[in-house]
């Protein structure tokens, strides 16, 4: 059998026996090296070696560290609780509350998956104690947390920066409108569904009530303020700008809130650890299996292919999407980018599509990828956090692909919705 067919056979095979994803790529990559005279071993080494030499991924693991100590120290409780007093009262009230506090929640997680494991968890159990059906509560829940890795700081953004050498301040500011989108969508999915339902409106806050849940959530609130600041002013780097997260995480939640032993740290290092370690290896494996993409030629095909299809911009953006909801289905984002990149970069020359675009484009694909089964991590943390099998998930999640779909549209569209703020401030 051919080199390039036991490539595709192995890593198929080993996917199918849900191996985790680094050893599905090492594993299908390292057989094609090795049975390619024409390839060194040692320049195989040499790749997988370079792969995460990069100071701006630094930053991935002090964005995790910085998520960590934020669910650890208090600060989802009062982002929540600040969200709920400021529009709780709505009919469906709490659907919008679980919209809203993943909106400002990912201006300090940066992750889907955070979002869903801790955030979550709190808004799973606020709406079921307040009788929300099932449907609502996990679909929200999960549909919510696609905003994380949107709206900056976001960790697959900096993942695409740095092997896309694009500005991450850029992607930084071209995410928040495709955010506040995605927002304003699922919360119009949220009334329809609340009109027809008949949803009870609940008893409205005071303003001091209101004034006082401010006060107490400002700390957390200043947060992505600081932070996106710091960046976009020159102050610091994204990488710095993640070791401050933490170091000012740390301070709120250990000193401000004191919620969390400052004694809890080490564990928590552990715990991102555990959690970068296979990112790493992942970054490490896609770069070989890019490299071996390569070598076959196969981005050449894919882009030849799809231009004997159409050369009309539209279309191109059309069939770039149905191939990253395909391949999210079976791959996390930090594989799928850096598997995409070869393919997409004469793509985004042939189309005239800006690198800063179609990373957010990339990003959302991904985000909605873990929501859809068979590998969707998010629906595998629902499952866990609402003690519901992962089918029963799966049927409560899927009607919100619809809103998904839609801001997903918009966003790929009408590119002022993500270009706007980089050509404003001079990234474009």
């Amino acid at each position: 059998m051919e080199p390039i067919k036991m490539f595709f056979l192995v890593f198929l095979i080993l996917m199918v026996m849900r191996a985790p994803m680094y050893l599905c790529l090492l594993g299908s990559s390292l057989l094609y090296i090795y049975l390619t005279p024409q390839l060194s071993m040692m320049t195989a080494m040499n790749k997988m070696m370079n792969a995460p030499n990069s100071f701006t991924l630094l930053a991935v693991p002090f964005f995790i560290f910085a998520g960590q100590v934020m669910n650890n120290g208090g600060v989802t409780d009062r982002i929540f609780g600040f969200a709920k007093k400021m529009i709780g009262h709505w009919s469906g009230g709490l659907a919008y509350v679980n919209v809203l506090s993943s909106l400002i929640f990912s201006g300090i997680s940066g992750s889907a998956l955070a979002d869903v494991g801790g955030l979550g968890m709190i808004e799973i159990k606020a709406m079921r104690d307040e009788k929300y059906d099932d449907d609502l509560t996990l679909g929200v829940t999960g549909a919510s947390s696609t905003v994380g890795p949107i709206i900056p700081p976001s960790i697959p953004f900096v993942i695409y920066g740095a092997m896309a050498n694009v500005s991450i301040g850029a992607l930084f500011m071209a995410g928040l409108g495709p955010g506040v989108v995605l927002c304003i969508v699922l919360c119009i999915y949220i009334y329809i569904i609340a009109k027809k339902r008949k949803y009870p409106r609940h008893a409205k806050a005071s303003g001091r009530e209101k004034w006082k849940a401010f006060l107490e959530a400002l700390p957390a609130l200043m947060f992505p303020a600081i932070m996106l600041g710091g960046i976009w002013t020159g102050w610091f780097t994204p990488t710095e700008s993640a070791m401050f997260s933490v170091l000012y995480g740390t301070i709120v939640s250990c000193f401000v809130y004191r919620e969390m032993d400052i004694r809890k740290l080490p564990s928590l290092a552990v715990a991102t650890v555990r959690q970068v370690g296979p990112s790493i290896a992942v970054v490490v494996g896609a770069s070989l299996f890019a490299w071996v993409m390569t070598y076959e030629q196969i981005d050449k095909v894919v882009v030849e292919l799809i231009l004997s299809v159409t050369s009309n911009r539209y279309v191109i953006l059309l069939l770039i999407n149905l191939i990253l909801l395909i391949l999210g289905m079976f791959i996390e984002v930090v594989a799928a980018i850096m598997i995409m990149l070869p393919i997409l970069t004469p793509l985004m020359v042939i189309a005239n599509i800006s690198p800063i675009h179609m990373g957010v484009i990339l990003v959302l694909n991904m985000m909605i990828g873990l929501l859809t089964p068979p590998v969707g991590m998010s629906l595998y943390m629902l499952s866990s956090a609402s003690k519901r099998s992962f089918g029963d998930v799966v049927k409560m999640v899927s009607p919100w692909l619809i809103p998904l779909f839609i801001a997903l549209a918009m966003v790929t569209y009408i590119e002022p919705i993500t270009m706007f703020l980089p050509g404003l401030f001079g990234y474009v």
